[in-house]
């Protein structure tokens, strides 16, 4: 068995829900690519705080 890794977008949800209700532009919902270490048996993502902080 090895490490799985994967890609992965997030995206700042108050700026999503912003940009769809046309209250910011769509190019200035804040989000940010990771490559993450996947733990295959768990449903829910946790990221560390200095990710949460950019």
């Amino acid at each position: 068995m090895g490490l799985i890794y994967a890609d992965v977008e997030l995206i700042n949800g108050d700026d999503l829900s912003d940009a769809r209700r046309f209250r910011i532009a769509g190019e200035d919902v804040k989000s940010m690519h990771v490559n993450l270490l996947v733990d295959t048996g768990s449903y829910m993502l946790a990221i560390n705080e200095n990710i949460q902080e950019q």
